[in-house]
């Protein structure tokens, strides 16, 4: 028996690290075949890149946890960074905080947006945040003239989250990683907000019974989702000193692949904030490794592939009810 015992407890222990063993395994791998990989530098670059899927990741997981998905969590972060870069684009209006509010007033107004058909009108919230990602796209290519944006009058401020440093040594996209990544798992562990959207991902039905508003707390995770989102974009064209009018949906599956794969790590069968960072980061190894051994560009495809699929079967295998699903039907 207590072999037994002692067996299920590892195997469990397993499950709940794989994701992290694995990226253990790819980081030797790609050290013994470039020593230069392992190089402080190089892992710097390693979590500064994983740092953009990583903050966009975080607000996918959030709605992925209400049972629902957020596909528009790309075309937020770009209409975001789109409005900033277009309000500082002359010589009349230099205010880099402004524009930023207003930028992410916007991309809230696109995450509400896709609430009010998700949840008042019930569509599907796959088809929904599809719609709503071409409509945005749309208008990102009216304001930016489908182009790649640029202005000489943006202000030296602009440049601060993405290409800033603390104390001349941490990139300032990772600082803010690791302050929304705390936030976030506090709202998710520590608050009432956060069993709200656990309990309304497991059974929306159930939420009625105990007097929790299912619906009230999906447009607050679609809202989430979207300030964390266009803050995302915000910080990525400020670290590209550029806008490009496929900023954010350039990153869409990197950022949907750390989202599933994340629901493998510490609670398998749970979206979860700890989950998502640490696929972000396995993701950036991954594109890292096969750069700095001169592979070809499919060879980072196939490799993040296989470990998705092996990672998310693993689990499917060993975890009693296999990973959490999204409701297509209301």
């Amino acid at each position: 028996m207590q072999q037994g015992a002692s067996k299920n407890f590892s195997l469990k222990g397993m499950t709940k690290y794989l994701l992290l063993i694995v990226g253990a395994i790819i980081f030797v791998f790609f050290s013994i075949l470039q020593p230069r990989f392992y190089a402080v530098n190089n892992i710097m670059n390693i979590i500064n890149s994983a740092t953009i899927t990583a903050l966009m990741a975080i607000g996918m997981t959030i709605v992925m946890e209400t049972g629902e998905m957020d596909l528009a969590v790309g075309a937020e972060a770009t209409i975001a960074a789109a409005v900033v870069g277009k309000m500082l684009e002359g010589p009349s209006f230099n205010n880099y905080f402004i524009a930023v509010l207003v930028g992410l007033a916007v991309a809230m107004l696109v995450g509400l947006t896709n609430a009010f058909f998700v949840v008042k009108v019930g569509i599907p919230s796959f088809i929904g945040t599809i719609a709503m990602t071409t409509f945005v796209n749309g208008f990102i290519k009216i304001a930016t003239g489908n182009r790649y944006m640029f202005s000489n009058y943006w202000p030296a401020s602009f440049t601060f989250l993405g290409q800033g440093k603390v104390f001349g040594v941490v990139p300032m996209p990772v600082v803010i990683l690791l302050i929304i990544a705390v936030v976030t798992i506090i709202i998710q562990d520590r608050t009432k907000f956060g069993r709200y959207v656990n309990s309304v991902g497991v059974s929306p039905a159930a939420c009625k019974n105990v007097g929790i508003n299912a619906k009230r707390t999906v447009v607050f995770a679609y809202l989430l989702c979207a300030f964390i989102s266009g803050f995302c974009g915000i910080v990525l064209s400020s670290e590209v000193k550029t806008v490009s009018p496929t900023l954010g949906n350039d990153l869409l599956m990197s950022v949907f692949a750390a989202v599933m794969m994340g629901a493998t790590f510490l609670r398998p069968g749970r979206y979860n904030i700890q989950g998502t960072v640490v696929a972000s980061l396995l993701l950036a190894i991954i594109s890292n490794g096969t750069v700095s051994i001169g592979a070809a560009d499919f060879v980072d495809d196939l490799i993040q592939g296989c470990i998705i699929l092996l990672a998310v079967g693993f689990i499917s295998l060993t975890h009693k009810g296999g990973l959490p699903s999204v409701k297509f039907n209301k």
